[in-house]
């Protein structure tokens, strides 16, 4: 009687640390969607004002501005993850594994990061994905207006802003409730499927496949150094080729 407690209780944190570890997840996907939305909607307003009357015109203003949209989403999503973090008063450094690191720690996790990241680019080289080609218009579209500007935002988003975003939840947050009330293999499968699902609508299911793949490495360099200081910047370094 004991024995089938103590494996039911087991059960039941499992089943907690997943839920908790889906719902923070669930939490980031409606918030990057309202965000988004919110501000191609001002985007799409601003055009207006500007003299667009035409819907198509519209619609491509907004999409044309896709890089800020994109910025300041991943700026108010972690904004408001760490609002949340904060009023339940919880140490954030403590939680989100916010540890120091020596500098020759991020030369194996950059290695591995930057050679799988390089072996996927190379490998749908020819394959275009809906999300490169609008953020390669954005680009155009700034770099029309001040020719640093589109490679600017594109550096800023790519290297700065979605590495910082993505790690803080889906390793900072989401991998962490997992491990808790489970273990680090459930922890790495987990966010990496979730990090590959959110994924999808910028490029279907061959980019979800790679940030699958992607995710787990991301997932093994957290468990292997328990630093999202270190995450984040193998994050930025898998980014590179994107951005190259």
């Amino acid at each position: 009687m004991i024995a089938i407690t103590s494996k039911f209780e087991s059960e039941m944190k499992f089943m907690k640390g997943v839920f908790k570890a889906l719902g923070y997840f669930i939490l980031y996907f409606i918030l990057t969607l309202l965000f988004q939305t919110l501000l191609s909607i001002l985007f799409m307003g601003i055009g207006v004002v500007n003299g667009l009357k035409e819907e198509n015109l519209i619609i491509e203003f907004a999409n044309n501005n896709i890089l800020g949209i994109t910025i300041f989403s991943g700026i108010l999503t972690i904004l408001i993850f760490y609002i949340i973090f904060k009023t339940r008063k919880k140490d954030i450094k403590s939680e989100w594994k916010l540890k120091k690191f020596k500098l020759k720690d991020i030369v194996l996790p950059s290695i591995m990061a930057f050679s799988y990241s390089f072996l996927f680019a190379l490998i749908t080289y020819d394959i275009s994905l809906e999300n490169s080609v609008m953020v390669s218009n954005s680009v155009k579209y700034y770099s029309g207006i001040l020719p640093i500007l589109g490679i600017s935002l594109m550096a800023i988003n790519l290297l700065l802003i979605a590495p910082i975003s993505e790690e803080l939840v889906f390793r900072g947050i989401v991998y962490t409730r997992a491990e808790k009330k489970s273990n680090s293999i459930v922890a790495i499968i987990l966010s990496s499927l979730l990090f590959g699902c959110m994924h999808f609508a910028a490029g279907g299911g061959i980019l979800v496949i790679g940030a699958i793949l992607m995710g787990a490495v991301f997932g093994y360099i957290f468990y292997k150094y328990n630093s999202l200081w270190i995450c984040i910047i193998s994050h930025i370094v898998a980014n590179l080729p994107d951005f190259i």
